[in-house]
């Protein structure tokens, strides 16, 4: 073998290695077993300082993972961004907590409980607005709740029925949705706007845009973009599988699904799918995804499956790191900032932690009238360029594995790796490295 022949075999080893995906395998920066209960969702704050995790009981973390409170009772939580407020429902209760002006952040082992209120019927969908003063809840059957957090005022309406409430971050906007209908309702629990879309089976998933007057919701297969000020279906798309989970971005820019056969799609406000991901390409029927998070600016999505993998993409839709738990994971969330990612399977909390996503995002500008890229020309559903977005997903690096005992017979367990793990590329890359190093032998 001559020296070009060497040469020409090096830059071939060179470009190999820089089309091997560099995905590495990712730890938690703590865990917290959770044996025997019901885990109902965890809420974090924006910066993740807060982290609090409805599982028949309410626990509330900080974010190094040390438990600093119990309170008894819990199926479901909602946090505020700031971390002061939280409600929590259980059966036919809803509490309500407060944390008291601090400087700083507010600390969870001030969140204490303010007042308890007891509903008619069981509680299957609650709410809050960002600043803590009004709660939204529907319950089974019939019947609608606004709570007045200062007064524990409370005004309803028990003569409709809907699935999911949910209340705008800044009160302007409260829209149930139920099996045939969508109403926007007045902080008096009145309906203002009843609206009969096309067919409602049964929804599952509904979110509130925080600056638009923009709701999507998912009937079936298909993810519906409609404008709730007009009460006209704006987009509509159908995904590649039956949604099991749905994230949004508080600006309604971007919306994420994921699916029982492993695909996670992002779509634009537009309806545009924007980018698509197989959580398994190597076998036909994927592990569904059960769960799915978004930062705010959209540069970081976290999934998890059936199959326990945690995943977490970029802005791109490109996987940056990976991590297979026990048990198929029930719930998941992430903070506005990107710091933190918290994922829950059937025995374990799951936190992840990094830097913060600061990468620029220019949303689409919202315009009800254009109605040409949607459902109205299914052709427009082509992959577009993602945006450039970066993130930052090496795990914090802190001291070793310990374990802390915070509260009686609890406890939690810090377990953070002192260096990430090995990428796969290195020994290829040495190995690749051997091989020309023999061939040159070979000509000597």
């Amino acid at each position: 073998m001559n020296t070009s022949r060497i040469v020409q075999v090096f830059f071939i080893c060179i470009l190999t290695i820089s089309l091997i995906p560099q995905v590495q395998a990712i730890e938690p920066a703590w865990v917290y077993p959770l044996n025997g209960v019901e885990i109902g969702n965890i809420a974090v704050s924006s910066d993740g300082s807060t982290i609090v995790v409805a599982a028949d009981q309410l626990l509330f973390f900080l974010k190094d993972g040390t438990l600093v409170k119990k309170e008894p009772y819990a199926q479901k939580v909602v946090l505020t961004p700031s971390g002061r407020y939280a409600v929590s429902s259980f059966a036919d209760t809803l509490k309500f907590y407060r944390s008291p002006i601090t400087t700083g952040s507010p600390d969870p082992r001030e969140l204490d409980k303010i007042w308890e209120s007891s509903l008619p019927n069981l509680i299957h969908s609650i709410d809050m607005t960002d600043n803590g003063r009004t709660i939204v809840a529907a319950t089974e059957g019939n019947g609608i709740y606004f709570i007045t957090t200062e007064t524990e005022k409370m005004v309803s309406n028990d003569t409709l029925s809907n699935t999911i409430i949910r209340i705008s971050h800044d009160g302007s906007r409260i829209v149930g949705i139920s099996a045939d209908k969508i109403r926007v309702y007045s902080s008096n629990a009145k309906v203002s706007k009843n609206y009969n879309p096309a067919s409602i089976l049964e929804p599952e998933f509904m979110f509130l845009s925080q600056t638009i007057p923009l709701m999507v919701y998912n009937d079936g297969k298909t993810i519906y973009w409609f404008d709730v000020n007009l009460g006209e279906e704006l987009w509509q798309v159908t995904a590649p599988g039956y949604p099991t989970s749905l994230a949004m971005t508080p600006s309604g820019s971007f919306v994420i699904v994921g699916t029982e056969n492993g695909n996670i799609v992002r779509y634009t406000d537009k309806g545009i799918l924007n980018w698509s991901y197989s959580s398994n390409e190597e076998t036909i029927l994927a592990p569904g995804i059960t769960a799915l998070a978004v930062s705010k600016d959209g540069a970081r999505v976290a999934a998890g499956s059936s199959d326990g993998k945690i995943l977490i993409l970029d802005g791109s839709g490109k996987l940056v790191g990976s991590y297979q738990a026990k048990d198929p994971i029930m719930s998941m969330t992430i903070s506005s900032d990107g710091s933190s990612v918290l994922a829950a399977d059937e025995t374990t909390i799951y936190a992840f932690t990094s830097g913060p996503s600061s990468a620029p995002v220019s949303y689409y500008q919202f315009d009800p009238k254009n109605l040409t890229q949607g459902s109205q020309n299914n052709s427009s559903q082509n992959m577009t360029t993602p945006r450039n977005l970066t993130i930052n997903t090496s795990p914090a690096k802190t001291s070793a594995a310990r374990t802390i005992t915070e509260l009686p017979t609890t406890y939690s367990i810090i377990r953070t790796a002192t260096q990430s793990p090995v990428p796969a590329i290195i020994p290829l890359s040495g190995i690749l490295i051997a091989v020309v190093l023999l061939a040159w032998r070979r000509t000597d």
